[in-house]
């Protein structure tokens, strides 16, 4: 069952509620929701740790459901996470919206 963040203004997502969500997929729904997030961005784990400031590994381990990260690298995973999104591609036969 997939859930939608609750946002407090409409627009970013409430950080308890984002938890909530993540804690309710278990080992598993984490380790893949984090291993798609990360592939979503084009980051390796490599990178991905050093924005962190922990190893690679330790980003393996979680994709591998080994580990579950700390909230504090949750929240920080989330923020590097979305600094990093590549933006929808452009459908070429959809008009510019400027």
């Amino acid at each position: 069952m997939k859930t939608t963040p609750s946002t407090t203004n409409g627009q970013t997502p409430d950080a308890t509620a984002v938890l909530c969500d993540l804690a309710a997929l278990g080992f598993d729904g984490i380790a893949q929701a984090i291993r798609h997030a990360r592939q979503q961005t084009g980051l390796e784990p490599r990178e991905l740790g050093m924005r962190l400031g922990l190893p690679p590994e330790a980003i393996v381990l979680w994709e591998q459901g080994s580990f579950i990260p700390r909230t504090n690298h949750l929240l920080c995973l989330g923020q590097v996470l979305a600094e990093h999104q590549s933006p929808p591609p452009r459908r070429p036969w959809m008009p510019d919206s400027d």
